[in-house]
């Protein structure tokens, strides 16, 4: 069976698995420790989808991004090194990746919605309604995990 993954790699971002189908396989929010993402739990959530699922990875969807005006020099530099993380993450594992600027997987997915994290929580909401977006002791929809699945729907539609 396929499996299509989502990265949104912020410290507040999310991964998700599809199926072929479009079946959520699983959605988590990042992995973060110590105020960065958690690498080597990362690469277990990876390594756990290609083994426990009896499955391959087709393909990782990242979202490409660069510095956001207005942001500063040290955030900046975190939202950069988590960025790098997971890619290399998914390197030693010999994932194959797609970067995607999210203008262009929001046209694609977010068709009739806003293009911003609300349209991609209603996106999914819509979508997938069993999925939990809001994680434990949160009040509001993670959007890290909604952008991470509406990635995975981009890589999925694509293949």
């Amino acid at each position: 069976m396929a499996i299509y993954l989502g990265i949104d790699p912020g410290l507040g971002g999310g991964l998700a698995a599809l199926s072929a189908t479009g079946i959520v396989l699983g959605a988590w929010p990042m992995p973060v420790a110590g105020g960065e993402v958690h690498a080597s739990e990362v690469a277990d959530l990876l390594r756990r989808q290609r083994l426990g699922i009896d499955g391959n990875i087709a393909c990782v969807c990242i979202e490409k991004v660069g510095a956001m005006p207005k942001q500063g020099v040290t955030s900046s530099f975190t939202f950069g090194a988590g960025w790098g993380m997971v890619r290399g993450v998914c390197a030693a594992l010999g994932l194959p990746v797609t970067l995607v600027p999210p203008t262009v997987w929001k046209k694609r997915v977010l068709i009739g919605l806003t293009h911003d994290k609300e349209g991609a929580i209603r996106f999914c909401a819509s979508r997938w309604p069993l999925v939990e977006l809001i994680p434990n002791g949160c009040r509001k929809p993670h959007d890290g995990i909604a952008d991470a699945l509406c990635l995975a729907e981009y890589v999925r539609q694509a293949a």
